[in-house]
């Protein structure tokens, strides 16, 4: 790890010579950064550590900057990305795998819907040090998260994993029910180094693995024969995710509201013509429709409606550029939102 503030006296700095003998163990104890004694080990010293480094360094796998704390004789030294493409072992592998076989133990929400198989493992310096699988501490906790509590029982929220590789059979989630935190935030606050994925998630409203990029924490991916498994595991839940929306037949009903477009330039007779028209029976839906009677959204009461106008006018008007010729109830209905 990354030490930043100056240790108290007796206290050793870590020492090259303390890690793996291993070029690739050795690599891999550097994502997200080691500090490190800058002494004759680093430059002069006859040991695989020193050798290795040398090479490291010379090949473009680690990199180094200098150490805050003054007074002390100290390196930061990092995996650089190329460092990290070039360590995908067969240990990677092993721990895909079982990432899948933990995935094939979920047990899911007795609550009538499909679920995904999640499996989690959590490894440091080459050490398996937890693992979960979706439902195994408690009905519908992630396998992420339930990694992240065997690691921490009484503080799920405070775990560190610096330097440490998560192998995740799917994409992190993004987005919470309220109350609840995020697996991929869950990484990002814990520090992980690097999230390896067996799979995106099909949902177009989760972004796990782009939050994790943003937040700059090296990613992978699962050999793909792996991919196929898990693909073919999880694809009944895939399935229901990412589904074209039904809409309702159109309304045969005077519009409550109707709006037109024009883009400037061309002639009225191009003119795109939008209403809204109220249910025909009682527990049917709003409709905005176009010309040609298409459904272009629905709703069960004027308040949704609303939002859905706002949001289409919002779409013509700012990503299509078009201009709004509004009619009648046009403004009232939009600021119903």
């Amino acid at each position: 790890m990354l030490i930043k503030t100056k240790l108290s006296p007796g206290h050793l700095y870590p020492q090259l010579t303390q890690f793996p003998g291993n070029y690739h163990d050795f690599l891999a104890a550097f994502r997200g950064g080691q500090t490190v004694d800058r002494n004759t080990y680093l430059t002069t010293a006859d040991t695989p550590q020193t050798h290795m480094y040398k090479t490291a360094l010379t090949s473009g796998h680690l990199t180094t900057q200098g150490n805050p704390i003054q007074g002390e004789s100290l390196v930061d030294i990092f995996l650089t990305d190329e460092g990290a493409d070039s360590i995908f072992l067969p240990r990677d592998r092993k721990f895909c795998e079982l990432a899948v076989e933990l995935a094939k133990k979920s047990v899911h929400e007795n609550d009538g819907e499909l679920h995904p198989y999640v499996g989690a493992v959590v490894v440091n310096d080459g050490q398996i040090i937890s693992t979960g699988f979706r439902g195994e501490t408690d009905e519908g906790r992630h396998a992420e998260f339930c990694a992240l509590k065997k690691l921490n029982e009484a503080d799920v929220d405070h775990v560190d994993l610096s330097g440490c590789t998560v192998y995740t059979t799917l994409e992190p989630c993004s987005e919470r029910k309220a109350g609840k935190t995020a697996c991929a935030v869950r990484l990002i606050n814990a520090k992980a180094a690097r999230v390896v994925s067996g799979m995106p998630d099909k949902d177009k409203d989760v972004y796990g693995l782009s939050l994790l990029l943003e937040a700059n924490i090296h990613l992978g991916l699962f050999p793909n024969d792996l991919m196929q498994e898990l693909s073919a595991l999880n694809k009944q839940w895939s399935d229901t995710r990412r589904k074209p929306k039904v809409f309702p037949p159109p309304n045969d009903t005077s519009p409550l509201a109707n709006v037109s477009y024009y883009k400037p330039g061309t002639s009225m007779e191009d003119n795109i013509y939008l209403y809204v028209r109220p249910p025909q029976y009682a527990d049917g839906f709003y409709t905005v429709e176009d010309a040609a009677k298409n459904v272009l959204a629905c709703g069960r009461t004027i308040e949704e409606i609303a939002i859905e106008w706002h949001r289409i006018d919002a779409d013509k008007v700012i990503a299509e550029k078009l201009v709004r010729q509004s009619h009648g109830g046009s403004n009232q209905l939009l600021r119903l939102n």
